[in-house]
């Protein structure tokens, strides 16, 4: 792509079949104080491990070598183990990379500045009163997943959305809360929707030094000399270093630190960049599902018309090409954003060599030669004005009714949700959005189970059926009918809900016959136990929880 294409047209040529897989920003950085090069990265809760000794032996000759800590073997996630450390990786040709602000945190810092970016006009306002507190969701850490969302009056809306990207239809999810696809998104407690990042950005030095610092506090006075408190006021208490005075615990004596995380030091070698990584191929992948409306048999002329050149506007294709139009827009005005350099405590950058070093700007093709390419702050800013007008245009959505600023986190919804056990709030997230009709017929099903007769021994009944044929090679016809057709006759909102679709993803799976009958089994008999924890809805959720 030419340096001189017009930002006008560039969504276009980006997202057209022989355009880039990404876009890739850097620019080069250095501290504030060039002199004295020492920055503070982020601290990490490590590991205090030991370090491994290796010895060779040779006849009479034996040499033993420290060698650095295994992280795999030796992680010990006992908090009294742990000590605030690095990101720092080291490689055997003595080369290190150290991590400066991360991922997550350069997302976190970018994502609020469109409240302000052309006025906040580019995306969606989202203001929920959270109990006494006020958050727009361009500040809320999860995004569009976070539980403020899911226990909010907008839960419907939300949840609809979500099961709607499941299916990959990304359409309505845009049209509510688009930096949640920029900036990727994971509803990990209801639908399990998991979205990657589409702008991604780090700050990373390579070949640094690891310092480290001491410190000692002086106390006002001598409390128990001066005559203060009495000398038997001192007691020992266990603290989270160890034995602890109660007068260390509340700043009352000496306290010293020593050979704590003392910032990294730059060198001759060092490189300390921002890279800002576009993914268009990510975009390309978003799609979105036709939305016509049905025509009544009773419209007139005029009606049948009107809804006829609605549906036009409303096929798979222009959808899906003014979504992945909106949010390559807004990943661009994300990539050209002014990055917040103060980023913490001793760590204050700025741009190396001023204005003389500007960012460099590169298309990445699959197979071709990577292509220098230009931003210009103006033109982008205007393209995805322009991209974000057709957007709404196309959703059929005012711009007056695109803010939603009095949406209210449900405090009695929540509380309600919350007092249940774990194993029945991993039931409830099976069959919608968290509210107060759906805690309702929760309820409703479940009185309606315990005063009907238990179809725990039914289930329990039809899975004991199952058999695999002669050959082994599928499940008997007869059996799965049945199963099936109990399956189907489960309610939303029936407690077994949860079981039957885990049960339905089994026979519908590419396990073998006996090791779906076995898996079967095990999930009837989960959920025929009287413990809450041990059914395999719970299971399901606490691997997923457990992998975030």
């Amino acid at each position: 792509m030419s340096e001189n294409t017009s930002n006008h047209d560039a969504l276009n040529i980006l997202l057209g079949p022989d355009g880039p897989v990404a876009i890739i920003i850097k620019r080069p950085l250095e501290p504030v104080d060039n002199e004295e090069p020492v920055i503070f990265p982020p601290t990490y809760p490590v590991t205090k491990w030991k370090g491994r000794v290796h010895t060779i032996r040779d006849g009479d000759y034996r040499v033993s070598v420290q060698l650095p800590p295994d992280s795999k073997n030796d992680k010990d996630g006992n908090k009294d183990s742990q000590k605030p450390g690095y990101q720092i990786d080291y490689f055997p040709d003595g080369t290190n990379i150290c991590e400066i602000d991360s991922p997550q945190s350069q997302s976190n810092r970018v994502e609020p500045k469109f409240k302000a970016i052309k006025g906040g006009s580019l995306v969606p306002q989202i203001e929920i009163q959270i109990g006494s507190d006020k958050k727009n969701l361009l500040e809320i850490g999860h995004r569009a997943g976070d539980a403020a969302v899911r226990m909010s009056s907008m839960a419907p809306d939300f949840h609809d959305a979500f099961t709607a990207a499941k299916r990959k239809d990304f359409f309505t999810l845009a049209s509510l809360a688009p930096t949640s696809l920029v900036f990727g998104v994971w509803d990990s407690r209801s639908t399990y929707v998991k979205q990657q990042r589409i702008f991604k950005a780090y700050i990373r030095a390579s070949n640094v030094f690891e310092m480290s610092r001491s410190a000692q506090f002086t106390p006002s006075t001598n409390y128990v000399d001066a005559g203060a408190i009495g000398g038997d006021v001192e007691k020992k208490e266990r603290g989270p270093t160890g034995e602890e005075s109660n007068l260390s615990q509340e700043g009352m004596v000496h306290a010293l630190s020593t050979q704590t995380a003392g910032g990294v030091k730059l060198t001759d070698k060092s490189q300390l960049v921002r890279t800002v990584n576009v993914n268009v191929e990510a975009i390309r992948q978003l799609a979105a599902d036709a939305a016509p409306l049905p025509i009544p048999q009773d419209a007139t002329d005029e009606q049948r018309r009107e809804i006829e050149d609605r549906n036009k506007q409303q096929t798979a294709a222009k959808r899906t090409a003014a979504l992945q139009k909106y949010i390559l827009g807004l990943a661009l005005v994300a990539a050209i954003e002014e990055p917040e350099l103060n980023l913490r405590e001793g760590c204050h950058l700025r741009f190396k060599d001023g204005e003389a070093n500007q960012p460099t700007y590169k298309l990445i093709y699959r197979s071709k030669p990577s292509d220098p390419w230009t931003l210009d702050r103006t033109q982008i800013l205007d393209s995805a004005e322009k991209a974000k007008q057709a957007f709404f245009k196309v959703a059929q959505i005012d711009e007056d009714k695109i803010d939603h600023p009095d949406v209210k986190f449900e405090k009695g919804v929540a509380e309600n949700f919350l007092s249940r056990p774990k194993g029945e709030r991993d039931k409830i997230r099976v069959f919608g959005p968290i509210t107060k009709t759906k805690l309702g017929e929760f309820d409703a099903a479940k009185k309606n189970r315990e005063q009907a007769a238990d179809p725990n021994e039914k289930l329990r009944k039809l899975a004991d059926g199952l058999k695999v044929n002669k050959a082994g090679t599928k499940l008997n016809d007869a059996p799965v009918k049945k199963l099936t057709e109990f399956l189907d006759s489960i309610q939303q909102g029936d407690e077994l809900k949860a079981t039957a679709v885990q049960i339905r993803n089994v026979l519908d799976g590419d396990d073998d016959p006996a090791k779906k009958v076995t898996r079967i089994k095990d999930l009837v008999s989960s959920e025929d136990s009287e413990s809450e924890e041990n059914d395999a809805s719970t299971d399901a959720s606490e691997e997923q929880e457990a992998s975030e």
